[in-house]
């Protein structure tokens, strides 16, 4: 499924390949701040801000939050581009690994790596970047496409390297939280006794690490969670305050028990709950896709310099009384997006998310008129001026969509 230069599809792809990608890391960055090629990631990080974890050590708005997801989601689309084996899909797997190798803590997936010294990385990852890096990760390795052996055998310590992070790092002892690379505890990082969107992430890295390298000991630890945490996926909410970002994470972790066969004791219950995941993201797609058929800004507008915006303390971080905002010895200081910017970006993500949660499930119905309707909206927007990463998860979506529910349904017919 190649993308035509002149569709909208062709104008988003080239953004992501050619702008919001870069060469020297292998990562996809959140956003721009200039429309100079040589320009455009002038505001990330320095080394020294990063080592010092400002202005918090997750790299929150600083343009390199969510490279590892990022990644996780670009591996996945180039299979549906079916570019699996090409050399952009083995630089962006060569990023993902890197991500886990840069810093000296092996199977650690950190959010990004700074493209000014191509090492430096903030401390603390997130669930998010273990889920989509791992599960891209495993869609890269078993995708079909010739990958040359040696990549191969990185992607597979990569995967085994995560898992093997998790069994020592995710115990009881550590109140089950992945930690960051300085030994403290890791906000936005709980992988057991969590959210039910969540309680499939852990057993997922230990299914895929078993699916890739056949390792007893990875069934064992699948096992160990695997069915506990779909009976805690199934206590989910269906009338909560959904957002985009734990559906799609969720149907994926449900997606790759669904298609690897690996647990076929879990299929029922996989299904039923990929179905619900689906009945959640329809009525959000809609409300989506009316805010954005009347948004009247700049699609295309550029993001500040995170530096001179103003900045709030993360809520979870300040003490009960009040009297310090320091977690684990560090501040975890927000910069805050101007809407004009934040807002079309979140648009563009949320509906190529909940567009994917839909696509991932088999029996959930999608009526053809509405990818329509999606369509005749995305043709109205300029993507070569995109300057956010929310094109991404919505190319994605659009084509996981097209690809699930027509292209296959021509394909049997």
């Amino acid at each position: 499924m190649n993308f035509d230069e002149h569709t909208w599809q062709g104008s988003a792809w080239r953004r992501i390949r050619h702008t919001l990608f870069c060469e020297e890391t292998g990562l996809v960055y959140d956003y721009v701040t200039s429309r100079d090629h040589s320009r455009r990631f002038a505001h990330l990080p320095s080394p020294e801000e990063i080592a010092l974890g400002f202005p918090n050590p997750c790299g929150w708005s600083t343009g390199m939050e969510d490279c590892a997801l990022n990644g996780g989601f670009l591996l996945d689309l180039l299979r549906f581009r079916r570019e699996e084996d090409s050399d952009f899909a083995r630089l962006a797997a060569e990023g993902l690994i890197r991500c886990a190798e840069v810093h000296g803590m092996p199977g650690f997936v950190a959010r990004g790596i700074s493209p000014r010294d191509g090492r430096s990385c903030y401390g603390n990852s997130s669930r998010d970047q273990f889920t989509l890096a791992t599960y891209g990760m495993w869609r890269f390795l078993s995708g079909g496409g010739v990958i040359p052996e040696r990549l191969r055998q990185r992607g597979v310590t990569f995967l085994r390297s995560v898992a093997d992070y998790c069994e020592r790092i995710v115990t009881p002892a550590n109140a089950c939280n992945l930690m960051r690379l300085d030994g403290r505890p890791a906000i936005v990082s709980t992988m057991w006794n969590c959210a039910p969107h969540e309680a499939l992430r852990l057993p997922m890295i230990y299914g895929i690490a078993a699916s890739v390298t056949g390792e007893p000991r990875y069934y064992e630890l699948m096992r160990r969670y695997a069915a506990a945490g779909l009976r805690e996926t199934l206590t989910m909410n269906p009338e909560a305050d959904w957002w985009d970002m734990p559906v799609i994470q969720m149907q994926l972790s449900l997606n790759f028990f669904a298609e690897s066969g690996i647990a076929p004791e879990l299929e029922s219950g996989v299904r039923r709950a990929m179905h619900t995941a689906a009945a959640i993201a329809c009525p959000r797609l809609l409300a989506l896709l009316r805010e954005a058929e009347e948004f009247d800004g700049d699609w295309g507008m550029l993001y500040d310099n995170w530096r001179q915006l103003p900045m709030k303390v993360t809520p979870v971080t300040l003490a009960p009384d009040g009297g310090s905002a320091l977690f684990g010895g560090k501040s975890y200081l927000n910069p805050v997006f101007r809407d004009e910017y934040a807002r079309p970006n979140a648009l563009l993500r949320g509906i190529g998310n909940y567009l994917a949660t839909i696509a991932h499930s088999d029996d959930f119905p999608f009526p053809e008129t509405l990818l329509e309707r999606t369509a005749r909206l995305l043709r109205r927007i300029d993507f070569s001026r995109c300057a956010g990463v929310g094109i991404l998860p919505l190319l994605y979506g659009y084509t996981a969509v097209t690809y699930h529910k027509f292209q296959l349904q021509g394909e049997e017919a």
